[in-house]
């Protein structure tokens, strides 16, 4: 069952990629309009019994991603397809309070921590299952095809030609498919590598502004406290929101009683954030990497555990929260990438 399913369902080497800017795009398109509604006093769309809801739109950005998927086979059209299904998807389960009540209450407050939920188990999805470690050799075979589509575009640069190669040396150098594929890349002239685009060239920029920062005690003693603060601020985000619904005037022997297991269960989380950051800030000195790596485990315990309390309390501050959260992730990753790539580490 297990070789059929594989012989059917080949890994693509650049699903980590296309699934990232799906997620990504499915992430901002419930917050931008959650945000859009909030700011225009959530306006509705009727003519006359009829109501639009956006729920249509993203069905529609869906059926175009899936219409574009099934017509075109360029890797242009795979990164078209993934941006369009991402929000089309955030528009779509941004409606879910809607279609799990009676009433079709958008503002169903379990619902937006729901939603929050579908997105954690889409990204545990995307690191657990299709980024596995190795690829089949019919898998690698067939993702040289795919790289080898750009020869018939004229587009198949240098490091793409390399990727390639090394994919082929993996596999059986008597088979006639490996065989032909090598005699296909190494006969046709590779087009030469752009010039960095404007994106790039801030790549570039940042990356040199970084390795002369890290050698600064300074930056190491702003990196411990941005964390120690943010770990803090989670903290006492979690504590004001407990406290708010309680009165003040109770002493601590009668407000715990009272604390539900919904309650505990975000302190404790926001404790273990607070846990991970104290042991990464006592690491950093001697181990910029393993501090970095605790680091990006404190940001994803507030990410897919803390968060999810914070929603359900309070939706407004929990979206900044979010928010704030994706940036540092993302500023995290490419700090243990700089640091792999320094060490010598692959980043994969």
């Amino acid at each position: 069952m297990m070789k059929l399913f594989n012989r059917h369902l080949m890994r693509n080497l650049e699903a980590t990629s296309l699934l990232e800017l799906f997620f990504v795009t499915s992430v901002f398109s419930v917050l931008g309009i959650r945000f859009f509604l909030a700011v225009t006093g959530y306006p509705s769309l009727r003519e006359g019994n009829l109501h639009i809801a956006h729920v249509l739109l993203g069905g529609v950005l869906m059926m175009i991603a899936l219409v574009i998927a099934l017509a075109y086979i360029n890797k242009s059209a795979y990164y078209l397809v993934a941006a369009l299904g991402g929000f089309g998807f955030g528009a779509f389960i941004d409606e879910l309070g809607k279609f799990i009540t009676g009433d079709n209450d958008y503002f169903y407050r379990p619902a937006v921590t729901l939603i929050y939920l579908v997105f954690v188990l889409l990204y545990l999805a995307i690191e657990n299952v299709v980024k596995k470690p190795k690829l089949s050799e019919q898998e690698k075979l067939v993702n040289v095809l795919e790289i080898a589509k750009e020869v018939v575009l004229e587009d198949l640069d240098h490091r793409e030609r390399r990727r390639a190669l090394d994919l082929l040396k993996e596999c059986s150098p008597s088979d006639p498919v490996t065989k032909a594929l090598q005699q296909l890349l190494y006969a046709t002239e590779s087009v030469p590598i752009p010039r960095p685009d404007i994106y790039t060239a801030a790549k570039y920029r940042v990356r040199r502004i970084y390795r002369k920062m890290v050698q600064k005690s300074w930056f190491v003693n702003s990196v411990i406290a941005f964390f120690i603060l943010q770990s803090l601020l989670a903290l006492g985000m979690d504590f004001f929101l407990l406290y708010v619904k309680l009165e003040w005037m109770e002493d601590l022997h009668t407000v715990f009683p009272t604390l539900s297991f919904f309650d505990l269960a975000g302190l404790l989380s926001a404790t273990l954030a607070a846990a991970l950051v104290i042991a990464a800030a006592i690491r950093i000195r001697s181990n910029r990497l393993q501090s970095y790596l605790l680091f990006k485990d404190a940001v994803l315990v507030q990410i897919f555990l803390v968060q999810v309390f914070l929603f359900y309390r309070a939706q407004f501050l929990a979206i900044l929260g979010l928010a704030g959260n994706i940036c540092v992730l993302f500023v995290l990753y490419y700090m243990i990438r700089q640091e792999k790539a320094a060490n010598g580490i692959s980043a994969l």
